[in-house]
């Protein structure tokens, strides 16, 4: 049986700027290289099938949404997205997803804010697991 592929990401206290893609540095990087940072903002995930879990959080100065949206196989899926609104001012957006992505070939993940405003303090987790199935 050969190794599990996993991996995850994180960023903290980082500011979120409309139609903007979130920042994410490895933090458990994958050794069988399944998974693996492109660059700062983009996953590259080899073919097969994937549990992805992901939590954003952002504080907002006044009334505002949070809207988190994953990409991959070429499109932005809202399906799997995050929205949350906040009524008064000095409130905290946040919420979680998780999705079974299936890749047919080698993709690129990437997370999208576009929120109503910029966010500050900003917080996001993204722990990615390829299944094995055959």
């Amino acid at each position: 049986m050969p190794d599990d592929s996993f991996a995850s990401f994180a960023n903290y206290q980082m500011q979120l700027t409309p139609n903007s893609l979130i920042v994410l540095f490895p933090d458990i990087t994958d050794s069988t290289g399944n998974i693996a940072a492109v660059d700062s903002t983009h996953i590259r995930l080899e073919p097969g099938y994937y549990l992805i879990s992901y939590e954003v959080s952002v504080l907002f100065n006044s009334a505002n949404y949070m809207q988190v949206t994953p990409s991959y196989n070429g499109a932005p899926h809202l399906e799997t997205g995050i929205y949350f609104a906040t009524r008064t001012n000095g409130s905290s957006a946040c919420g979680s997803s998780f999705l079974i992505l299936y890749a047919p070939s080698s993709t690129e993940f990437s997370l999208t804010y576009s929120g109503s405003a910029e966010g500050r303090d900003g917080q996001v987790t993204l722990t990615i697991l390829k299944l094995r199935r055959n």
